[in-house]
């Protein structure tokens, strides 16, 4: 789906989504789920392909009836949007200063992980290292 080169990514971008994805997504993924129809929502939501209201693509998703590709994808896409919804109320800039690309990886790379039951926890150094960066950033 998408594979960053390690010297493209903002360590703070990945890992603000890294671990809002295995917080919000942990014990919900299976070895079946569609990681990349998820991952492909989420990377269409941030280039901006999505053209259909939010709260359409909710409704339709939530009264059923999907496959379950279909259903992955757009729940990638509520995802990424509730994402960066979040992130621009912490600071009327904050948008400005995450890299998307870098949030498409992390989300993918944590529903990849959760798939196999290895998630990074929150005492990994990058990860760690990356909230840290987002933090001093927002508020310096």
């Amino acid at each position: 789906m998408i594979d960053l080169d390690k010297d493209k990514i903002d360590q703070k971008s990945y890992a603000a989504a890294y671990e809002a994805t295995v917080a919000t997504y942990k014990g919900r993924v299976n070895e079946n789920f569609f990681v990349d129809n998820f991952a492909s929502g989420a990377n269409d939501w941030y280039l901006g392909r999505i053209l259909v209201p939010v709260k359409q693509i909710q409704d339709k998703l939530y009264t059923g009836g999907h496959d379950s590709d279909v259903y992955a994808y757009y729940s990638g896409v509520l995802h990424a949007e509730a994402l960066q919804a979040n992130i621009k109320r912490l600071n009327a800039n904050c948008w400005e200063k995450v890299d998307s690309q870098s949030m498409t990886q992390g989300i993918y790379d944590a529903m990849r992980d959760l798939q196999k039951g290895k998630e990074r926890g929150e005492n990994d150094e990058y990860i760690a290292q990356g909230s840290e960066a987002l933090l001093k950033a927002l508020y310096i």
